[in-house]
C-alpha cells in the first residue's frame, strides 16, 4: 500500500470518528462492553466506553459479588455500574444470577438439594426485586452444558458442578423463579463455544439448542440465548454458520445476543491479526444485525488491557483505548446497515480521536506505530520496566492507592465466562501522590514506548508512574505509544491521576 494510501486511510478513519461513533450508528440497536468499576476514575476508559450504548458489568452483577457471605447481600458494585451506565446514557445488562465458577465458598459448600434450591430462590428473588423496572435483561443461568455433551439425537448433557450435584432441576428453579418474581424482565440463557459448527464440530452448539428447546417445550421461561462468541485467531467460526444458528432460535420464539465477545490473536500484536480480528468483529455483528430476532451486541471489555485475554489483544481498543481496526469494522457495518453517511451529524457522543489526546495518546497512527514498534522483546521490557517502577513507587502507595484485580477466569480452552475478569495489575488511582517535578514511566531522556524524548503517563511536570522527566518502556528516542516529553494522565504542576 502506497503512502498516500496509508494517510487516507488514517484520515478516513479519524474523520469517521469524529463525525459519527457506534452510539451514534447505533440508534436504537443495542452494542455495547463489559466495564468494571474499579476502572470509572479513568478518564481515557470512560471516553472509550460511552461510544457504547449498553453495557455490562464483568463481575458487579454476579452472585459472588452481591452475596459473598449467605443472606448478606452487597449491591454497592453493582450499583454502581448501573449508575454509570445511566450517566452515560446506556442501557444496561444484567449477568449473572446463578454460576458455578467462582462462587464463594459457602455456596460452593452446599450438597443438600432442599438447601440449594432455597439458596437460588431466595437470591433471585432479592436481586430481581431490587433491580425492578431499572434492568431490563438477565443472564438467568450461565455455562450450564458440558463441553463434551455430543447434542447427538436431541441430547445434552449437564455440567457436573456443584450445583447440579445438589440440586439436577436447578436451571428449571432459576428460571421459573425469576419470571414469578419480575415478569416483566428478559430470561437469558448465556454460553460459549456455541457459536456455530466451525465450534466443536457444532456439538456443543447442538446440545445448547437441544436443551433450550426442550425448555420451550416444557414451558419453561425462557426469552432468549446469550451467544459468547469467545474466539481465537486460529479458531474461527463463518457467518453463514452464525446466520443458521441464531435462524434456528428464532424458529423456537427466541431472541438471541452475542453477550461476551473478543477475538484472542494467536500471532500476538499484528497488523494481519488486527485485521483478521476486523473481519471477524464486522462480520459477527452483521450476522446478528440480518437476524431479526438478535437484539444486542457486547463486546467483553474496553482496552486490551483490562481484558482477561489481554496477552491475545482481543478487543476493539488497544491499552491507550485508542481504537482498532476492529472497531471502525463495527462502525462501518453500523453505519452501512444504518444507512448513515460520514456528513451526518451527531447525536450524541461528539468526542473525537483528537479529545482523548492529553490523556491516552490516541493519534490516528498508533496502530500503525504499536505494530512497527511493538516486538516480543519490547513487551518482556514493558513488563521489566513496570517491575521497576511499581519499587520505585512502593514508598508513595498507600492501601487506599491500590486497586485489587478482579478473578481470574477459566483458561482459554475452557473459555468459561471470561466471566474472569482477568487479574488487574494494581493501580494507583489518588491525585497529587508524586515527588518533585513529575513522577513519570520512566527515567532519562527517553526510554520508552513513546516517541520524541519520551512519554510518561504524566504531563508536564505533571505526575505518572516512574521518576524524572519521562522513563518509559523502550530505549533512546525510540517511537512508540506515547509522544513528547513526559507526557500522559496528569496535566500541570503536580495533579495528575497517579
Amino acid at each position: 500500500m502506497g503512502f498516500h494510501n496509508i494517510i487516507n486511510l488514517i484520515t478516513t478513519s479519524f474523520l469517521s470518528v469524529a463525525a459519527i461513533s457506534i452510539k451514534d450508528a447505533a440508534k436504537d440497536f443495542r452494542i455495547g462492553v463489559a466495564t468494571n468499576s474499579m476502572r470509572f476514575n479513568d478518564d481515557a476508559y470512560i471516553r472509550a466506553t460511552k461510544k457504547f450504548n449498553y453495557m455490562v458489568a464483568e463481575n458487579g452483577c454476579k452472585l459472588s459479588s452481591i452475596q459473598p457471605w449467605k443472606g448478606f447481600y452487597m449491591y454497592y458494585d453493582c450499583d454502581a455500574h448501573l449508575a454509570k451506565a445511566e450517566e452515560l446514557g446506556m442501557a444496561f445488562r444484567g449477568h449473572c444470577l446463578i454460576w458455578h465458577s467462582y462462587q464463594p465458598q459457602w455456596f460452593q459448600e452446599i450438597t443438600d438439594p432442599q438447601e440449594m434450591e432455597n439458596t437460588i430462590v431466595d437470591h433471585i428473588t432479592n436481586v430481581l426485586n431490587h433491580y425492578k423496572g431499572k434492568i431490563d435483561t438477565w443472564d438467568v443461568v450461565n455455562e450450564a452444558i458440558d463441553d463434551e455433551s455430543t447434542g447427538e439425537d436431541g441430547t445434552w448433557d449437564m455440567r457436573d458442578s456443584f450445583i447440579y450435584r445438589a440440586l439436577p432441576n436447578f436451571v428449571d428453579i432459576a428460571f421459573q423463579t425469576a419470571r414469578k418474581v419480575d415478569p416483566s424482565v428478559k430470561l437469558f440463557y448465556n454460553d460459549y463455544d456455541i457459536e456455530g459448527d466451525d465450534i466443536r464440530d457444532g456439538k456443543k452448539a447442538n446440545s445448547v439448542y437441544n436443551f433450550v428447546k426442550d425448555m420451550v417445550e416444557r414451558g419453561i421461561p425462557i426469552d432468549g440465548v446469550g451467544i459468547q462468541y469467545h474466539l481465537h485467531t486460529d479458531k474461527i467460526v463463518t457467518y453463514e454458520n452464525v446466520m443458521k444458528n441464531i435462524r434456528r432460535f428464532n424458529d423456537l420464539g427466541l431472541e438471541v445476543q452475542i453477550t461476551e465477545m473478543d477475538i484472542n490473536s494467536v500471532e500476538g500484536n499484528t497488523e494481519e491479526a488486527f485485521d483478521l480480528q476486523a473481519k471477524l468483529y464486522g462480520e459477527a455483528l452483521k450476522a446478528c444485525l440480518n437476524s431479526e430476532n438478535c437484539t444486542g451486541f457486547i463486546i467483553w471489555g474496553v482496552g486490551d488491557g483490562d481484558s482477561w485475554r489481554r496477552e491475545g489483544y482481543p478487543l476493539t481498543f488497544n491499552s491507550n483505548y485508542t481504537p482498532k481496526p476492529a472497531y471502525y469494522a463495527l462502525l462501518n457495518t453500523l453505519k452501512e446497515y444504518k444507512n448513515i453517511t460520514i456528513d451526518e451529524g451527531e447525536t450524541g457522543d461528539t468526542e473525537s480521536i483528537d479529545d482523548n489526546k492529553d490523556d491516552d495518546t490516541t493519534e490516528a497512527d498508533d496502530h500503525t506505530d504499536d505494530v512497527e514498534n511493538e516486538t516480543p522483546e519490547n513487551v518482556e521490557e514493558d513488563e521489566d520496566n513496570d517491575l521497576e517502577n511499581a519499587e520505585e513507587d512502593e514508598d508513595n502507595e498507600t492501601p487506599e492507592n491500590v486497586e485489587e484485580g478482579g478473578d481470574n477466569e477459566a483458561d482459554d480452552d475452557s473459555e468459561a465466562d471470561d466471566d474472569t475478569e482477568a487479574e488487574d495489575d494494581t493501580e494507583t488511582e489518588d491525585e497529587d501522590n508524586g515527588k518533585g517535578n513529575g513522577k513519570g514511566n520512566g527515567k532519562g531522556n527517553g526510554k520508552g514506548n513513546g516517541k520524541g524524548n519520551g512519554k510518561g503517563n504524566g504531563k508536564g511536570n505533571g505526575k505518572g508512574n516512574g521518576k524524572g522527566n519521562g522513563k518509559g518502556n523502550g530505549k533512546g528516542n525510540g517511537k512508540g505509544n506515547d509522544k513528547g516529553n513526559g507526557k500522559g494522565n496528569g496535566k500541570g504542576n503536580g495533579k495528575g491521576k497517579w
